[in-house]
Formats: C-alpha cells, sequence, structure tokens
C-alpha cells in the first residue's frame, strides 16, 4: 500500500467544502482532513522517526490546520497546504534535534551484541504471535534513519518527491521555496543518500557493511519472517547504476507498510533506542 494512495476529492468538491469548514461546520472539514490522516502520520513518522511525538505532532498540525482554515484560499490544492503546515511542524521538531550518524544502525547493533540479554529481549520480541520480520519494512525503516543524517530541508525535499509522490512544483510549494532552490535540495539529499548507500548496504553493494536486513531475518523465529531479499534489483533491461538503485529502493520505500506493518513494534523498539544513543552524543 503506498503510502500516498489517496483518492482525491474533485477541484468542486473541495472548494464546497472548504467552503463550509470556513463555517465552521466540522463534517466538512472531517470530510477534508480524515483522507489524509494516514499518510500524513506517515510523513511524520517516517521524517521524525519517534510513533509517540509522530502522534502528537499530527495532532499539532490539526489544531494549525482547523485554526487556520479561514485564511486558507485555494491557491494550491488542501493537501498540498495540509502538508505545507506538517512540514512546518516537522522543521522546527527538527531543527531541534542533532542530525543522526550514517552508521547510527550499526553502532546500535554493535552496541546491543555487547549487551548481556539484549539478544534473549530481541528474540522474544520478534517471537510475538502478530510479528513477522519483513525486509522490505526494513528497508523503509533504515531510509528514514539514514535520512535523519542530512538537513531537515533537505530531508523534507526528498520525502516529499520520493515518497509522498509529489511533482517538484507542488513539492516546492509545500516547503514554501522556489522551484528552484527546491531541486537543489532534493539533488543534494539524492546525492548524500546514494553516496552512503553505496559504502553502507549489503542490498545495494556486495561490499557494503551493513547485513541488517539478513541478520535480523535469521534471528527472526520460523514463521515469524516473510519472504528473503538477497539484493536490490532494477527493472529488466535497465542498465544498473547507483541512480537506479536507489531509485528501486525508493519503490520498495513507497510500498512499504512501515507505520502499520508486521514489524512495527521492532522498529519502534530500534528508532526509541537510536534516538536516546544519536541525541545523547
Amino acid at each position: 500500500m503506498a503510502l500516498y494512495a489517496v483518492p482525491e476529492i474533485a477541484p468542486e468538491e473541495e472548494s464546497r467544502l472548504v467552503e463550509k469548514a470556513r463555517e465552521g461546520d466540522q463534517d466538512a472539514f472531517g470530510s477534508l482532513v480524515e483522507p489524509w490522516r494516514k499518510p500524513l502520520f506517515g510523513y511524520i513518522y517516517r521524517m521524525v522517526t519517534l510513533r509517540q511525538d509522530a502522534e502528537d505532532l499530527v495532532q499539532d498540525v490539526l489544531v494549525r490546520v482547523l485554526e487556520s482554515i479561514r485564511t486558507y484560499r485555494g491557491e494550491a490544492r488542501f493537501k498540498s497546504w495540509l502538508f505545507g503546515i506538517a512540514t512546518h511542524v516537522c522543521m522546527d521538531y527538527l531543527r531541534g534535534k542533532k542530525h543522526w550518524r550514517v552508521e547510527a544502525q550499526l553502532i546500535g547493533e554493535q552496541e546491543s551484541k555487547a549487551t548481556p540479554g539484549q539478544f534473549e529481549e530481541l528474540h522474544q520480541l520478534m517471537s510475538q504471535p502478530e510479528f513477522s520480520f519483513e525486509i522490505r519494512e526494513h528497508i523503509a525503516f533504515c531510509f528514514s534513519c539514514i535520512a535523519r543524517s542530512l538537513p531537515p530541508q533537505e530531508q523534507a525535499a526528498l520525502m516529499l518527491k520520493e515518497v509522498l509522490g509529489f511533482t517538484s512544483e507542488e513539492a516546492a510549494g509545500v516547503a514554501g521555496v522556489s522551484e528552484p532552490v527546491f531541486r537543489h535540495r532534493l539533488s543534494a539529499a539524492r546525492t548524500k543518500m546514494i553516496e552512503d548507500y553505496a559504502g553502507l548496504c549489503a542490498l545495494i553493494n556486495k561490499e557494503g557493511l551493513c547485513y541488517q536486513c539478513s541478520g535480523l531475518q535469521a534471528v527472526a523465529p520460523e514463521g515469524h519472517h516473510g519472504p528473503e531479499l538477497v539484493q536490490i534489483q532494477v527493472a529488466p533491461g535497465v542498465a544498473m547504476n547507483a541512480e537506479n538503485l536507489f531509485d528501486a529502493r525508493l519503490e520498495i520505500v513507497r510500498d512499504a507498510d512501515l507505520e502499520r506493518g508486521r514489524t512495527r513494534v521492532l522498529h519502534d523498539v530500534f528508532y526509541e533506542s537510536l534516538t536516546r544513543r544519536e541525541e545523547s552524543r
């Protein structure tokens, strides 16, 4: 299920609902907002990487939307205006946080292996009846971890364009910058992520340092893991290069149910642990 797969309201109906929402009609406001609640949470969760903080920020965004609906004049579609508010809320949050190290996951894994009892706790977590280790969800988890090493404005550009599927023009409007500025941010983010993956990820480059996907797959109890994925692949007939491999990864990231999937309990624990470690440096 793609993060951004939401049927859009026709412009005329959207204008009617906006007008009624401006007049205080709560049902109209709900009709505008509710279809976007899950993608909104998905965006914020992938930006801030802590579930409780993401839930709190979603509520903050919805309050701001309700308070500001009378000033919305429809210059952009409602979704763009909504995600613009969400983006600025995320920016405010992230400016007060440290950038994560690219190798944060590897450091966390090494420290966990050196801590008595960590393996038993991990195995117990993965033995829960509803749990399944899904590599595609873990790829989306990893993507957000590495994206946290970017400046927040570049992180947002990457998420808006490459994960949520806004056009460059729409995403520039959401971010409140010109399209050339947005394209520069997106290019910088893509270049940095591609470089990091080349040296880090064994699914991209067999000489990469990180084998966390296959390691966790092996640790998961029998019956608690999904299909294996040995290496990221590009489309048949397409020449393999760093850009294409990154785009192939993005397809997985967009479709993975990181927020509500069967591996979510593990990823929530990992995000909390990584946040404590990276913020305490």
